[in-house]
């Protein structure tokens, strides 16, 4: 299931999870936390080897809903 989100500033329409977004975080890790602009996840999970291999895979979906909720997205 694709997740959407608005951005309240401006109308701008991106899609900020994918279907694989699980897979790509297990796979990539900080990486995967870089490419989406989320800098103290990328620290945070090249310090713990990607959450402990398995933690930010699997809450990886709050993660990033939370930190684009913050900034101002709001999910669709």
């Amino acid at each position: 299931m694709t997740i959407k989100a608005t951005w309240t500033f401006n109308g701008q329409t991106k899609t900020i999870l994918g279907n694989w977004h699980r897979l790509w975080c297990l796979l990539f890790g900080p990486f995967y936390y870089l490419f989406k602009g989320m800098f103290l996840w990328a620290i945070l999970s090249l310090l713990t080897a990607n959450g402990l291999w398995i933690g930010f895979p699997l809450f990886n979906r709050a993660i990033v809903l939370r930190h684009y909720h913050r900034k101002g997205w709001v999910q669709e």
